[in-house]
């Protein structure tokens, strides 16, 4: 897959790369050594977790780290698989005459490209054949088409569904982009700093002091008395251990 990175991805830095390719009909610039820095940060999280879970598998670090480790690999692999459609995409430009521009381009994905283009010309080499008075169509086969196969990144486990909303592009065509974590709201009545889309969440009020930890979208360093909104799940933990209680807001 290439050298090592020189520099280290982060987690903001993978979801600024998925906000910007799906929010274009077109690849979006990415950094060049990609998919190593994706590797090197993929197996750098899962060794946290894994660390975390012999030290205490029930504490909220070790549920934060998990969330995060999922939510990485959902959003990694949507990434791949945006940038897989728009390289198809120009490949098939490519064979029939449109130049196309490859600075955007990883080197994996160069290769990619490359092995589309050269299916899709054999491909077309067929239309000759058309001509021969002794062409025959080969019989289609019966045989069902193999099931497609699932990309599978290091890890098995279902990844969490994002809802879509369309949006208008500048040019009045409508793409699809899933809004994830950053923008930040008030629930009136209530100081309750929302920064996740999931729709299961519980609202709670800290009731001591908390060492920081990871969620699925941010770190969390929480203090007696703050109210935050995050997911069911890591909210239900803090709760178990009397570190939280959950309340209502007013909406």
């Amino acid at each position: 897959m290439g050298p090592p990175p020189a520099e280290s991805m982060v987690y903001e830095e993978l979801t600024s790369f998925y906000r910007k390719e799906r929010s274009s009909n077109s690849l979006s610039e990415i950094r060049h050594d990609f998919y190593p820095s994706l590797a090197e940060m993929i197996t750098r999280t899962q060794r946290e977790y894994e660390k975390a879970l012999t030290q205490d598998p029930d504490s909220i670090v070790c549920e934060g780290l998990n969330q995060r480790r999922k939510k990485m690999m959902d959003i990694a692999q949507r990434i791949i698989d945006d940038r897989m459609v728009k390289i198809a995409s120009m490949a098939l430009k490519g064979g029939v005459g449109y130049g196309n521009s490859f600075e955007r381009l990883t080197s994996e994905e160069r290769a990619l490209y490359q092995k589309i283009l050269e299916s899709f010309r054999s491909h077309r080499e067929a239309l000759p054949q058309l001509r021969r008075r002794d062409f025959r169509i080969a019989e289609l086969s019966t045989e069902p088409l193999p099931a497609p196969i699932e990309p599978v990144m290091a890890d098995t486990e279902e990844a969490p569904a994002y809802d879509a909303e369309p949006i208008e592009e500048a040019d009045g065509q409508e793409s699809e982009i899933e809004q994830l974590p950053g923008d930040e709201e008030l629930v009136e009545g209530c100081d309750v700093l929302i920064d996740d889309d999931e729709k299961d969440n519980l609202v709670i009020r800290i009731l001591q002091d908390l060492p920081t930890f990871s969620g699925p979208y941010r770190d969390y360093t929480l203090q007696k008395e703050d109210v935050v909104l995050m997911p069911r799940s890591l909210a239900e933990a803090l709760i178990s251990r009397e570190a939280a209680i959950e309340v209502k807001p007013r909406l």
